[in-house]
């Protein structure tokens, strides 16, 4: 058998009415039902009315006397399990529980802080501050984004409340918007126009971020969902299709070659399938021509293709850095030579003849010269012997001794020659040249020498009469450059870096009197190197170091120990060469850079010619002036720069050309 239930408990209530009542009475009542402790403070005094017609759970009876405290000035919170009653004006200073969510909106005071997220704390505590009581608490705490506020339960959740709504009107969100027809740069000037704050109407909220994307051709737009679609509409609205009418541009360019330019597009025209006067490609209806009188592009595009052949003129017209290149080529020779030699000759009717000799005729002819200045050849035939033995001493190099007898039987003649050389060379040749990057530029510093080619010599034969003409022999050559030739082609890479590609070659004339034609001899170098700004590297070079020992002598005799020395010549040669080549290459982004590069080579020759000035006495040679001294240009000498043309033909405005300034050449 089932139990009955058990009736429900029906909770107690009770009735209030209480009349001019005192308050400390009332908070023994409700001290008694809530079972709660409660502190009253001295300062809470006076009568207290409340009528009540229904009854009342513990609960609401404690909300109703939170209420009636408040609406006397007074107010109740609880710490640590006890409920305090002050004077509310005091409450903010006493340790009033915070609480982060509130669960009933009775007349309790506590304190909250309530999280920012998209707004200024700063700006909500002006906006919310009339909301809230003289007696209560409001700051901002700028480090967090927060609000701090002490109050009482129902009045902080109403002015939460409020807040939560206003922190999620300022969320800020990002939109792209993508174009098809107009040009981002040209609809995000308009909307900026448009949404220029009115000092009028005051801000009332963070304007929105509008930006344009070239590269994909899009608005880019940050702020709040009303202001987002806002703009969005209005974008939509710029971005509609137009009659594609061509027109003519003529583009002025400061730094580039029009040429160059002209050429890159129009490839580009082609390589998209386009050609000029025809449809077809992402670049049609176009061409594209180089005036090189004035440095510009005419260009005929339709409206569509005008603004991306604009933008792509803007990336290449532009000032390209330049490279000083400084070359140091050191070729240092040094060479020496000995030579000790005997030679003789000696005749006899009787005896015979005997020599020794290096072959070289000199004392061949020394011997007829002194053969003719006998004095049974006459006065006058000595007298020309005298030369011709003077014109063979001259053509011997070094210190020479001789000893001849003359006679009618026996006649001997006897050379010591002896010759030391000593030579030393130091060529210092440093080539510099500026060129801009990624430009070829070159410096060549030499003579032109003429080389035979070819010779010519014979008769021509007639055919109508058998006959043959004679023609005198004639050669052909073809002139060279001998001298210092430096080709530099730089490329300035990431981070101050440069590539160069040198080609360097030196040469000179070694031997002018070979029959042949002069011989050269040359050094190249052809290479590609990698250095950083301001840097120098070796190139190259060559070490060259070589010796020879040679002697002419007569076999066995020439060996013997003192004597063999009448029967020998001897010759020892060194050479030594030292050729190195240093390069150095510096960037010059700006003009002061390059003045200063400038400034230097100009005071360098300008010091040379100081001490020619000095050393002459001030008569022949001219001096520049001091590197400060400028040429002053008449401003009419300055051509101006073409203006806008206004509706057909749209001229994009050049800068005046400017001069820079240059040294005064003194007298």
């Amino acid at each position: 058998m089932a139990a009955d239930p058990q009736p429900p408990v029906q909770e107690q209530t009770w009735t209030v009415n209480f009349k001019d009542t005192d308050i400390v009475e009332v908070v023994k009542f409700v001290q008694e039902v809530t079972g709660k402790p409660i502190i009253v403070d001295p300062k809470v005094r006076g009568p207290i009315r409340i009528i009540a017609n229904k009854p009342l759970n513990k609960k609401a009876l404690y909300n109703l006397f939170l209420a009636v405290l408040d609406v006397h000035g007074f107010t109740a919170f609880e710490s640590d399990g006890v409920v305090r009653v002050v004077v509310n004006r005091e409450a903010r200073n006493l340790p009033i529980p915070t609480e982060q969510n509130i669960r009933s909106r009775d007349d309790g005071y506590i304190t909250q802080i309530i999280q920012l997220n998209n707004i200024s704390a700063a700006k909500v505590l002006a906006a919310v501050r009339p909301l809230v009581p003289q007696y209560a608490h409001l700051s901002a705490y700028e480090p967090s984004n927060a609000l701090i506020i002490s109050d009482t339960r129902a009045n902080i959740a109403r002015i939460n409340d409020l807040i939560l709504q206003m922190d999620k009107a300022a969320v800020l969100a990002t939109d792209v918007i993508q174009l098809r027809y107009a040009q981002a740069t040209e609809v995000v000037a308009m909307v900026t126009q448009l949404e220029k704050p009115d000092p009028n109407r005051g801000v009332t909220t963070s304007p929105p971020i509008v930006v344009a994307d070239k590269r994909i051709n899009a608005v880019i737009v940050s702020g709040d969902e009303m202001s987002r679609q806002r703009i969005k509409g209005v974008v939509e609205s710029l971005d509609r299709a137009q009659t594609r009418n061509s027109n003519v541009r003529v583009r002025y360019l400061n730094y580039s070659k029009a040429a160059d330019v002209a050429k890159v597009l129009m490839g580009m025209n082609q390589g998209q399938g386009g050609k000029p006067g025809e449809g077809g490609g992402a670049i049609t209806q176009t061409n594209v021509q180089a005036d090189e009188a004035t440095n510009s592009v005419l260009i005929t595009a339709d409206n569509d293709n005008m603004q991306s052949l604009m933008s792509l003129i803007d990336s290449l017209d532009i000032r390209r850095a330049q490279v000083l290149v400084e070359a140091i080529i050191v070729e240092v020779n040094t060479g020496g030579e000995k030579q000790l030699g005997v030679q003789w000759m000696y005749t006899d009717t009787k005896a015979g003849f005997g020599s020794s000799t290096d072959g070289s005729g000199q004392i061949g002819a020394l011997g007829q010269g002194a053969i003719d200045i006998l004095p049974a050849n006459g006065e006058e035939q000595r007298d020309k012997g005298l030369a011709s033995l003077a014109s063979s001493l001259s053509a011997i190099s070094g210190q020479v001794f001789g000893a001849a007898r003359l006679g009618e039987r026996t006649n001997f003649i006897g050379l010591l020659k002896m010759l030391q050389t000593q030579s030393n060379a130091n060529i210092l040749s440093t080539p510099n040249l500026l060129t801009t990057d990624n430009t070829k530029a070159s410096i060549s510093v030499g003579s032109k020498v003429p080389f035979k080619t070819g010779s010519y010599s014979g008769t021509n034969t007639n055919g109508n009469n058998g006959g043959s003409n004679f023609a005198s022999p004639f050669n052909t050559i073809q002139r060279e450059t001998v001298g210092l030739k430096l080709e530099v082609t730089p490329h300035i890479n990431q981070g101050d870096t440069l590539t160069l590609a040198i080609k360097q070659e030196v040469s000179d004339i070694s031997d002018k009197n070979n029959p042949d034609g002069p011989i050269t001899s040359e050094r190249t170098i052809d290479t590609q190197i990698l250095l950083g700004d301001g840097q120098t590297v070796v190139l190259g070079g060559l070490i060259k170091d070589s010796a020879a020992v040679g002697s002419t002598r007569v076999p066995l005799l020439g060996s013997i120990p003192l004597v063999g020395k009448l029967f020998r010549t001897e010759k020892n040669s060194k050479e030594k060469t030292n050729l190195l080549v240093f390069i150095r290459a510096s960037i010059m982004r700006d003009d002061k850079t390059l003045e200063g590069a400038t400034a230097d080579k100009y005071n360098f020759i300008r010091d040379l010619q100081q001490k020619g000035h000095d050393a002459e006495g001030g008569k022949v040679i001219k001096v520049l002036p001091e590197w400060q001294d400028k040429v002053v240009v008449p401003a009419s000498s300055v051509i101006p720069a073409p203006s806008e043309a206004p509706v057909v033909i749209d001229q994009t405005a050049q800068p005046a050309p400017t001069l820079a300034p240059a040294p005064a050449v003194g007298e």
